[in-house]
């Protein structure tokens, strides 16, 4: 587990962001491109269909670029995430969160989530961080616990809280239950709605080692997290 401090010091190499809407044109990725190099984040996450040119804008940058897999809903089949996952790979992707079957998780289908899981990180083999999304908004407390076990199982590296699209904010609390369950079996990245750098603070001492941040909010807690001038 990292040291908070010396995670909050370097917070840029600890957070990415991202143009993951629809509406989101090529001039939005300049942009996102511009500020991933000004502050150095350490990745910047578009759809799949931009990969391409997100590795073309980041270019001799160290910022990654990163994608989405089975995105927002987590619903399509394993096959079409299984096939989306080497496709990204293929168009240059450096890293990957897959969203997980966020209703086979409230269904407590356990093997299905675990199968299903297995696929992906099989397909992806080590290649990239993967991280898998449970969308912890729509979950209680022993379905989180559950599908942090799933994803254990599965040998995913790294679970991840949310997509930000669900509306129901990610809490400290959240994290508490995802950490406990997951016993340092993977890392973690906290995002949705995290805007405080009080909140990353706990969610670090918890043992969060990523964050997806909305990059305005993302700017202005790299100013929190370097105090005063």
């Amino acid at each position: 587990m990292p040291d908070t401090d010396a995670l909050l010091s370097a917070l840029p190499r600890h957070v990415d962001i991202s143009c993951v809407q629809a509406q989101h044109s090529l001039d939005d990725l300049r942009r996102l491109a511009d500020i991933a190099r000004r502050h150095d984040f350490v990745a910047a996450h578009v759809l799949p269909n931009w990969v391409p040119v997100m590795r073309q804008l980041l270019a001799d940058s160290t910022t990654l670029t990163g994608s989405p897999v089975g995105f927002p809903s987590g619903g399509p089949t394993t096959a079409t995430k299984v096939a989306e996952a080497r496709e990204l790979l293929g168009l240059g992707a450096q890293e990957l969160d897959v969203v997980a079957a966020v209703g086979r998780i409230r269904s407590r289908d356990y093997a299905y989530l675990v199968r299903e899981l297995s696929e992906i990180v099989a397909e992806v083999d080590g290649r990239v961080p993967l991280r898998v999304i449970l969308e912890v908004g729509h979950l209680s407390d022993d379905e989180l616990r559950l599908a942090v076990d799933a994803a254990v199982e599965a040998e995913v590296p790294w679970i991840k809280t949310g997509t930000g699209w669900s509306g129901i904010p990610t809490t400290v609390h959240h994290v508490e239950v995802i950490a406990e369950r997951a016993a340092g079996r993977a890392k973690l990245k906290a995002a949705g709605g995290i805007r405080e750098i009080d909140t990353i603070r706990r969610m670090a001492e918890l043992g969060v080692e990523r964050f997806g941040m909305n990059t305005a909010a993302a700017i202005t807690a790299i100013g929190a997290a370097e105090g005063p001038a």
